[in-house]
């Protein structure tokens, strides 16, 4: 099971939380035909508390060519961190193309 997750969203990960997120292109910026290639996350810390990051493993493009997914560790953070995670991904068609989009994650109890 996955989280989807779209560009501008804040989502709230628990310290322990090591859950895999599915960035859904589909919905947001492909136009009808066109798949995915590439794709790269970035992780950028806009508030880090503790000398351990917020990272990722495990990323992959869906089957459908179409999303894409990555596992967050919120276990390499601390309470009250903020990020910007960020998927980047390359665009087939004639010329391909690159796109970006992001979402913020905070770090808190629940």
């Amino acid at each position: 099971m996955s989280t989807s997750i779209y560009a501008g969203n804040l989502l709230v990960l628990d310290p322990s939380d090591k859950r895999v997120i599915t960035f859904d292109w589909d919905t947001e910026a492909l136009p009808v035909g066109i798949s995915i290639t590439s794709s790269a996350w970035t992780i950028t810390a806009i508030r880090q508390s503790g000398a351990t990051a917020l990272t990722n493993d495990n990323a992959t493009i869906a089957s459908s060519n179409r999303s894409t997914i990555t596992r967050l560790l919120a276990t390499t953070a601390t309470v009250g961190d903020i990020y910007r995670v960020s998927n980047k991904v390359t665009l087939d068609g004639s010329p391909a193309q690159e796109i970006e989009q992001q979402f913020k994650v905070l770090i808190q109890d629940q």
